[in-house]
């Protein structure tokens, strides 16, 4: 990855880095330190750990595979840029994760984005037929019995979350999908712990009014 990148968006580091210290067994820490050294292939194996977890949390805020790659990369040029002034004080994921929050909320607010797409659809193109369908979050389960249910509750989930507010949006698939620690979702966001609980409730009670029907 070519070190000349220049921005027009100064990068914005997610939080102030005293909120969470990284756990002396990060799996990212050599990686981290070789990267900063000017190790490029150092620097491409964090990408490569981590892009999964970038791209899928893009998609979701998103709504479109275009935009979430675009994000994600915006995302991985930002964290190449800043990398020399990460400290240390949480996980390079923790960091990487607010980082790539902060393009996709550059994205949200920007013109473009919102002429396109008042509220946020989480759907995408049937290839068939060109019709919006709910966008997959899961593969359906094995069981041919269940298919047709999982779809049902699946399509309705995306629905619900695509009628969650960003915030609720935000700390739900930083928890649910990614898999962060409440701790770890206060440090991506750059809010506060009780926030991020109080967030996380509020979005959860959403989701189980809106799939009630679906899902009791």
């Amino acid at each position: 990855m070519a070190a000349n990148v220049s921005y027009a968006v100064a990068v914005r580091l997610p939080f102030s880095g005293n909120e969470l210290a990284a756990p002396r067994d990060d799996p990212d820490r050599t990686a981290v330190e070789r990267a900063i050294s000017g190790d490029e292939g150092a620097f491409e194996e964090l990408v490569r750990r981590h892009e999964r977890t970038v791209y899928n949390l893009a998609f979701r805020l998103l709504g479109s595979r275009e935009d979430a790659l675009d994000a994600a990369q915006d995302a991985y040029l930002r964290c190449y840029r800043a990398l020399p002034r990460f400290r240390g004080d949480a996980s390079f994921r923790t960091w990487l994760v607010g980082i790539a929050i902060n393009v996709c909320r550059s994205r949200l607010t920007g013109t473009e984005h919102r002429q396109r797409r008042r509220t946020q659809d989480l759907t995408q193109p049937d290839p068939s037929t060109g019709d919006r369908v709910p966008m997959p979050l899961a593969d359906p389960a094995p069981d041919p019995e269940s298919v047709a249910r999982a779809r049902e509750i699946r399509d309705a989930l995306v629905r619900a979350l695509g009628e969650l507010s960003p915030d609720h949006r935000e700390v739900l698939l930083l928890r649910e999908m990614s898999g962060l620690e409440y701790d770890e979702v206060a440090a991506a966001l750059g809010c506060a712990l009780g926030t991020v609980k109080s967030r996380i409730a509020r979005a959860r009670a959403a989701l189980r009014a809106a799939l009630e029907e679906v899902w009791p």
